[in-house]
């Protein structure tokens, strides 16, 4: 079974005045996700249990105590591994906040697990930050150290030493590059599927824009994203709902402007590409202040970006 089980634990949280940025936490005991991708950049935090997830056809093993950071656009799939359970925390990331970062392009990472108590430290004390409901503020001042952190000394571009590597990873061949030719076709195809604003594009459309045969274009199209043309347009209308439910539409309103005929059939959908229900999708309240927190927050230090600029 696919969709997230019904006694997962998930949970969201976001800021209005830090637009791009999202918090969550989940606890999964089985597979919740079938292969999917994200609009973001997504950082992370493996708390207990441990996954071995595919990403773009390479095979990689994270534990508790594990960073894991997965580029916008990337397919992957990360079910907890069989018995372990799999609880973590994650911030998801609009690429325009890592993109300034070196000479305004995207950063690659070239290991998306990571091994650095103090930068999961760090990011965990952000990710705190919007649990409990912390000043915008107050996260900024988190959020920009931890960026530094994560692309100085983690990103393709950074000129720092990395990180040593961790242990218990299992690689295979990484797919062949798609024909410069079919690239372009396929990229032609994303494009009309990411501007049909709820509206299903059909195969031989997609494959006319190509230039290929709906046979050839539906292979080419799997091995260029990740995922067959009919589940890239389910993934787009997930994430235009996503989008939707953010800016205050019912849940119902966010289904039938992404183009799903009925509200179970968006559930159900919803489900296999986030691991969550549209109503857990919705933003959770923060969480009580503990008794230190009571008196109000004060500004963190920046720790990363000063010990390691």
């Amino acid at each position: 079974m696919s969709g997230a089980p019904l006694h997962a634990h998930v949970r969201f949280w976001r800021d209005p005045a830090l637009p791009g940025v999202e918090a969550r936490s989940s606890t999964y005991t089985r597979k919740a996700f079938r292969t999917h991708t994200h609009r973001a950049c997504i950082i992370s935090l493996v708390e207990a249990g441990s996954t071995t997830f595919s990403l773009e056809n390479t095979r990689h093993t994270a534990r508790a105590g594990h960073m894991v950071v997965i580029e916008a656009g990337r397919p992957h799939a990360c079910n907890p591994d069989a018995g372990s359970g799999l609880s973590y925390r994650l911030l998801a990331l609009d690429m325009a906040w890592l993109s300034g970062g070196f000479g305004g392009g995207a950063p690659r990472f070239p290991s998306p697990v990571l091994a650095d108590a103090e930068l999961f430290a760090a990011w965990g004390e952000l990710h705190q930050a919007f649990v409990s409901g912390a000043p915008t503020g107050c996260k900024q001042a988190l959020l920009l150290p931890c960026l530094h952190g994560l692309l100085s000394r983690h990103s393709a571009a950074a000129t720092g030493p990395a990180a040593a590597p961790v242990q218990g990873i299992t690689t295979t061949a990484a797919p062949a590059a798609a024909h410069p030719q079919d690239d372009s076709g396929v990229s032609r195809a994303r494009r009309r599927i990411e501007a049909s604003a709820g509206q299903w594009v059909p195969l031989g459309e997609l494959a006319e824009l190509a230039g290929l045969s709906p046979h050839h274009f539906s292979r080419v199209f799997k091995a260029t994203t990740g995922l067959p043309p009919h589940r890239y347009q389910l993934q787009q209308a997930v994430e235009r709902a996503k989008t939707l439910l953010c800016g205050g539409a019912s849940i119902c309103q966010a289904a039938l402007e992404a183009g799903f005929a009925d509200q179970s059939h968006f559930s159900r959908r919803f489900r296999e590409f986030t691991g969550a229900t549209p109503r857990q999708y919705l933003a959770s309240p923060p969480a009580p202040l503990d008794e230190g927190q009571a008196t109000g927050h004060s500004q963190p230090q920046p720790r990363i970006a000063d010990q390691h600029g």
